[in-house]
């Protein structure tokens, strides 16, 4: 018989053996995003594990956002895509949801947010206006090269020619990028996640996680977090200062990566989520043309239409435009404690 339980530190070492041996697992199902949620953004955890004969059938991370204005979300996983259910089959799969969904009733939260792959036959709200974008990658680069089109290996040349240099590293980067990455998103008119977060992740993941840095004439102008799980690298951040637009920093920065991927044996490259017909979507568009569709799924609790909460929602537009005009360190030191609010 199954049962299904939440996570103690006594599972660790199992969680962990499931996750690695699961074709099913994505990066999200990582334990160590627990600490990430719990240290880097101060949410509550709610991991869910399916057990039978003392071995795990399936496993699903949840956490709890509380916002200030005393809502309560609970999500798979914020920040990060690929969360849901992992499970042997339908029915764990089945069970592990209905003891979410209780839990989404007994912590009265608005609503459970599963960042999917794919829908599962759950009767789930369904919102379909994510997508990424996936490379496929190859031993030799050369082949990957020659597969762009004529603009886009125009684009990286300009990068080169215009002398710009990368870096890989850790956490000794992270100051210059996070000075890129706050500036971009002030830019943006969004609130910036907190230095604290990226330096948990990278803190959390030492193998998994570093960071790239873009410099020209030694000062960076451009930088990406650089995620892999078992076959995949990802990148679910990355920036560049407008001014040095014309030299084509992202265009340098992304190919360093796809390089390295391709040398340290990785079959793919994930260019992260985008909205559909968004800037982002259009910039990445040039490398894959054809986009990943990505699933998040709801079940509505206290509410009965599924979320926007997200700078595309046109409702936000105000506040978009006072955050630009907020001094960029004033900017920084309330972002963090805003945008946890906003998974």
């Amino acid at each position: 018989m199954i049962k299904i339980i939440e996570y103690t530190n006594d599972y660790k070492t199992a969680w962990s053996k499931y996750v690695s041996n699961s074709p099913g697992a994505a990066i999200t199902h990582h334990i160590g995003w627990l600490n990430v949620m719990e240290k880097g953004l101060d949410h509550k955890p709610r991991y869910l594990l399916a057990i039978e004969d003392n071995h795990i059938k399936g496993i699903l991370p949840l956490v709890i956002v509380k916002t200030w204005w005393r809502s309560r979300y609970l999500i798979s996983l914020p920040w990060i895509d690929y969360g849901g259910v992992c499970a042997d089959d339908h029915d764990t799969e089945k069970l592990l949801l209905d003891k979410a969904k209780s839990i989404t009733q007994s912590e009265k939260a608005q609503f459970m947010e599963l960042r999917s792959v794919k829908a599962g036959d759950h009767n789930l709200a369904i919102r379909q206006d994510k997508v990424t974008f996936l490379l496929e990658l190859d031993s030799d680069p050369d082949k990957i090269w020659k597969s762009f089109n004529a603009k886009l290996r125009n684009q990286i040349r300009k990068s080169q020619k215009s002398e710009l240099t990368t870096e890989f590293g850790g956490i000794e980067l992270l100051p210059d990028f996070y000075k890129i990455f706050s500036w971009k998103m002030h830019d943006l008119g969004t609130p910036v996640w907190g230095f604290k977060f990226f330096k948990t992740i990278l803190e959390t993941f030492p193998d998994m996680a570093q960071l790239v840095l873009v410099r020209k004439d030694k000062i960076a102008i451009a930088g990406g977090l650089v995620l892999s799980f078992k076959d995949c690298l990802y990148v679910p951040s990355a920036s560049a200062y407008r001014s040095f637009f014309k030299y084509c920093p992202n265009h340098a920065l992304y190919w360093e990566v796809i390089k390295k991927g391709c040398e340290q044996g990785y079959r793919h490259f994930d260019f992260g989520r985008s909205t559909l017909n968004s800037p982002t979507f259009s910039f990445k568009k040039q490398w894959v043309s054809t986009p990943t569709p990505l699933v998040w799924q709801y079940y509505l609790n206290k509410t009965k239409e599924m979320p926007a909460i997200n700078p595309d929602n046109p409702k936000y537009r105000i506040f978009i435009k006072l955050w630009r005009k907020l001094p960029l360190p004033i900017a920084n030191f309330l972002g963090p404690k805003v945008i946890k609010n906003f998974p």
